[in-house]
């Protein structure tokens, strides 16, 4: 795609933009939109995804200081501390910036893949015999149950889960799928709008019943709800050079750009 460096930091305003109507009635969880910095934190959820900061645009004489705020807002809710850096970040030695504070560089790269124009993209036909609907409040318990299942997490977390996500569910620009082949429940995906864009996340399908046409049905059903929004370019993050990326370009999607994470080291003392 060769995403401009206007068009990624578009790209990534609008994703957190996207998420900001659900952190508003979400538990534990808030997310600041400022014109330097994105910070999303989650005391529920200590993990990377859930705590971090991103598209930091500073000056250079100012970037120390940024940098350090951040850490700072972290360390006060005793959160881990991470930055994650797209080519929309500046100034453009942040990375360094970052190791010689004592973060470290994780190996895997997030991908942001792209679909562009999508009121005239074909859309593929859903998968006979699956069933995709949009839950009820009572039916986050469900979803939960299956979102952990397949990715083999601990299903005894999902009344956690359940709590946390029931207020977004219903909200106007929020959507959250479950999946059923016959009634049995094996696919979750979830679908965030804002303006022209759309965001895909939550999608998981239970180990037994993956490549099996299950993911595929969900998008469909996503992708659908959104361009009878008037959504335009829908967007996902996975990780770099995987199956899944290689599988989301055979379906139309591109990679706009990536971005890697940043983890400050827990036994560093710090230093200027």
């Amino acid at each position: 795609m060769g995403a401009s460096v206007e068009q990624i930091a578009e790209l990534e305003w609008a994703n957190y933009a996207a998420m900001l109507s659900s952190a508003r009635v979400t538990p534990n969880l808030d997310l600041v939109l400022r014109d330097d910095v994105i910070i999303t934190s989650s005391t529920s959820f200590p993990t990377h995804d859930s705590n971090h900061a991103c598209l930091l645009r500073a000056t250079a004489d100012r970037a120390g200081d940024l940098i350090a705020e951040v850490s700072g807002y972290f360390q006060e809710k005793a959160l881990p501390v991470a930055f994650y850096i797209s080519p929309a970040c500046t100034p453009s030695d942040l990375p360094e910036r970052l190791v010689d504070r004592g973060f470290c560089r994780q190996p895997e790269q997030e991908a942001w893949m792209v679909l562009q124009d999508l009121p005239d993209f074909d859309l593929p036909s859903p998968y006979p015999g699956i069933t995709v609907k949009p839950i009820s409040k009572g039916e986050t318990i469900t979803f939960s149950q299956v979102f952990l299942a397949a990715f083999g997490l601990p299903t005894d977390l999902a009344p956690i889960l359940a709590q946390i996500m029931e207020p977004s569910v219903e909200l106007p620009d929020v959507h959250h799928y479950l999946a059923c082949k016959g009634d049995l429940p094996v696919g979750t995906c979830s679908l965030l709008r804002w303006e022209a864009f759309g965001i895909l996340g939550s999608t998981g399908v239970i180990p037994d019943q993956q490549r099996a046409g299950t993911a595929t049905t969900l998008a469909v059903r996503a992708l659908t709800d959104a361009r009878d929004h008037g959504v335009e370019t829908v967007m996902l993050q996975t990780y770099a050079d995987t199956w899944l990326e290689r599988m989301l370009r055979a379906s139309g999607f591109k990679r706009a750009f990536a971005r890697s994470c940043y983890v400050l080291d827990d036994g560093y003392s710090g230093r200027d």
